[in-house]
């Protein structure tokens, strides 16, 4: 080989092997949610970019679900209806567009996951300019983006119930994300907690992220928070008011 083609071919290893061993991006989830998200009107009555300033409580939760993050478990005790799955979501996109690897999203049946997966997933992948070249529009004939399996350069999203056995134990995952756990079955086909049978499929992940989300429902008995109560339990502090 000459030496010019020699030289080339070396600097063509040299970047692929760079890339390969390039750190995860820095760019947190509510960087890239503020920098790349788009609300659609079909999901958001706020159609357009999205803002975390308007929900400053879920900036913590996001940025630690991203993967340059040192957070492996996250879990988020909330209200009712603050926008904690839009930060699910967020996390999703920024990890499709940035650090592409095997993802998990469960919700507590599998209608649940289909009705997530039309009405509030493809919305996004389809005005996020970021990733509807990644994730193309569903087609039934289309094997590779189903409604309950999305994929895209680099990973897969697979989207299941938390009623469903086999769709806990299929697929593994570098990212779990657990959607209002305490809507979970109490035990799935016999097997124990729907949540640890899908944790066990991040075991081949040295750097997973397991998160889980949900406002509490009965007190004592809430999935949410047992999980949280063994946490760090931080809050988040909102001023009064009226307090002058």
């Amino acid at each position: 080989m000459p030496a010019e083609g020699l030289a080339n071919a070396r600097t063509l290893c040299n970047n692929a092997a760079a890339e390969a061993l390039a750190p995860d991006p820095e760019l947190y989830v509510s960087d890239w949610a503020d920098c790349n998200r788009r609300l659609s009107s079909k999901t958001s009555a706020e159609v357009g970019q999205w803002q975390t300033s308007r929900t400053p409580y879920l900036r913590e939760f996001m940025d630690a679900m991203s993967l340059a993050h040192p957070a492996t478990d996250l879990d988020l005790k909330k209200g009712t209806q603050i926008g904690g799955s839009e930060g699910l979501y967020n996390a999703i996109g920024a990890i499709i567009d940035q650090s592409p690897c095997p993802m998990m999203l469960i919700m507590p049946t599998t209608d649940t996951a289909k009705r997530i997966s039309r009405q509030r997933l493809q919305p996004m992948f389809d005005e996020t300019p970021a990733l509807a070249d990644k994730i193309g529009e569903h087609k039934s004939r289309d094997a590779s983006n189903t409604i309950l399996m999305k994929d895209f350069p680099g990973g897969y999203l697979l989207l299941t119930g938390a009623n469903s056995g086999p769709g806990l134990r299929s697929t593994p995952a570098r990212v779990l994300l657990m959607d209002e756990v305490d809507a979970y079955p109490d035990d799935v086909d016999g097997e124990g907690d729907p949540c640890a049978v899908a944790e066990k499929r991040t075991d081949n992940f040295s750097r997973a992220k397991r998160c889980a989300c949900s406002s509490p429902k009965i007190r004592g008995k809430s999935r949410i928070e047992r999980r949280y109560d063994r946490g760090t339990r931080a809050h988040y502090y909102v001023p009064c008011p009226h307090w002058t």
